[in-house]
C-alpha cells in the first residue's frame, strides 16, 4: 500500500476479519460483501481494485454491515476512492469531508479506524485529522515537526505512530504486551510498519525493514494458512529479484488447519493480483466497454473532482491541522543488538510467531 512505506501491511477488523497485503498478491478473509465486490473479476474496470493504498475495516455502528475505507488504483488506472455508502459520511462526517480537500487524496491520505468510532488520519503536508483518540497521542502530534506517516488505534486508547523519518512513540495501556516488548527493544528506525487490533487487546502485527516479521493472532488459527501463503510468495519474489533460485517448497499444512475450503458460513479467501499482472477471465457477464456497471449494494466512489492532480508545490509545508511546533517529538523506542533478525524464515502454524525474508 502506498500509503505506507512497508512492503507488508495488515488491517485488523471486526469480527475476525483481516485483510493482508504484499508487493504481489493480497487476502482477506470475512470483508464486507460491498468492499469484496470491488475485487470480484466480474467488477468493470472502473470499480475493480487492481492495488490498494490504504484499507481501514471500521466497526458496525448504526450501518447493515461493518463500515470500511479504500483508496486504491482500479484495473482501468485511475486512482480512487472508495467506502461505505451513507455510513461513512454519516459516522465520520468530518473525515469524510477531510479526504474531499485533499489534493491526490487516493495516494495521499492514510486512514485507520478504531474502537467505537474513534479514527486518525494524515496525509503528508497536509497535516492530521483525529476524533476520540488519547490525548497523549494528540500530544505527539501536536508537538511534532512533521504530519505522521501512520498509526494505529487499540482498546482502552491505545495508540502508536510514526513519522516519515522512522521514528515513532506508543502507549498500549497494558495491552498488547508482546509488541510492547518487542518496540521497547527496536532500534531506532528500523521499525517499518505496526497494526494492533482495535477489537482484540492481543492481537498485533509488526514488519521491520530487515524483513523480519512478528505477530499475535491468539485465538484465529484460521488465518494462518491464508498468511503463511503471502510470506511464502513475498519471500519467493525476494528471492526472484535476486536471481537466487527459489527454496524447495514448504510441505503443505496439515488437514486440521485447512479452514479455507467453502462453507455456507464460512467465506472463502481470495487471492488477487496486481493490474501488471493477467487479470483471472470474467466469472459472469464480459465487460462491456458502452456499459458500465456500478456495485450494486453500499459502496460509493468518491467525487472526481475531488481527485484531481495536486497544485505545484510552494515554499514552505503546511503545518499539522491542531499542531504545534514546539519542539521535536519524543519517542519510546531503545537501541537493541538482535541477531536472531537475520535468521532462516520460520514456517509455522501457530498463531503467535515471527517469519524472516532477509534476503539482500
Amino acid at each position: 500500500m502506498s500509503a505506507t512505506s512497508s512492503e507488508l501491511t495488515f488491517i485488523f477488523g471486526p469480527n475476525k476479519t483481516f485483510f493482508f497485503d504484499s508487493p504481489r498478491t493480497w487476502k482477506y478473509y470475512n470483508i464486507p460483501a460491498t468492499l469484496r465486490q470491488l475485487f470480484n473479476s466480474s467488477m468493470s474496470p472502473g470499480w475493480r481494485i487492481a492495488q490498494p493504498f490504504c484499507l481501514a475495516l471500521g466497526p458496525q455502528i448504526n450501518s447493515p454491515e461493518p463500515i470500511w475505507y479504500v483508496s486504491c488504483r482500479v484495473l482501468s488506472g485511475e486512482e480512487k476512492i472508495f467506502y461505505s455508502q451513507t455510513y461513512f459520511d454519516f459516522n465520520y462526517p468530518d473525515l469524510a469531508a477531510w479526504t474531499k480537500r485533499i489534493p491526490n487524496a487516493p495516494r495521499a491520505c492514510f486512514v485507520t479506524f478504531g474502537p467505537g468510532l474513534s479514527y486518525f488520519g494524515c496525509a503528508q503536508g497536509h497535516g492530521s485529522v483525529w476524533a476520540g483518540v488519547s490525548s497523549e497521542l494528540t500530544d505527539k502530534v501536536q508537538k511534532a515537526y512533521d504530519t505522521p506517516s501512520s498509526a494505529a488505534l487499540g482498546v482502552n486508547g491505545a495508540w502508536f505512530v510514526m513519522w516519515p523519518d522512522g521514528y515513532f512513540a506508543w502507549k498500549f495501556y497494558g495491552a498488547y504486551e508482546g509488541l510492547d516488548r518487542e518496540l521497547k527493544g527496536a532500534e531506532p528506525r528500523s521499525v517499518a510498519y505496526v497494526a494492533i487490533s482495535p477489537y482484540n487487546k492481543e492481537h498485533y502485527f509488526i514488519a521491520y525493514k530487515d524483513r523480519t516479521v512478528k505477530y499475535n493472532f491468539a485465538g484465529c488459527p484460521e488465518w494462518i494458512p491464508q498468511i503463511q501463503e503471502v510470506f511464502n510468495e513475498w519471500q519467493a519474489e525476494i528471492l526472484q529479484r535476486q536471481g537466487i533460485q527459489r527454496p524447495p517448497p514448504v510441505p503443505p499444512v496439515p488437514p486440521q488447519w485447512n479452514q479455507y475450503l467453502a462453507r455456507p458460513d464460512q467465506p472463502t479467501y481470495v487471492a488477487a493480483h496486481y493490474a501488471n499482472a493477467v487479470p483471472p477471465p470474467p466469472q459472469q457477464t464480459p465487460y462491456n466497454p458502452h456499459v458500465v456497471l456500478p456495485p450494486q449494494q453500499f459502496a460509493v466512489e468518491l467525487p472526481g473532482t475531488m481527485l484531481e492532480p495536486p497544485p505545484p508545490p510552494v515554499a514552505a509545508r503546511p503545518a499539522s491541522i491542531m499542531t504545534s511546533a514546539s519542539k521535536r517529538k519524543r519517542l519510546f523506542s531503545r537501541r537493541k543488538s538482535n541477531p536472531s533478525l537475520a535468521a532462516a524464515p520460520a514456517h509455522t502454524a501457530s498463531t503467535e510467531g515471527s517469519q524472516t525474508c532477509s534476503v539482500m
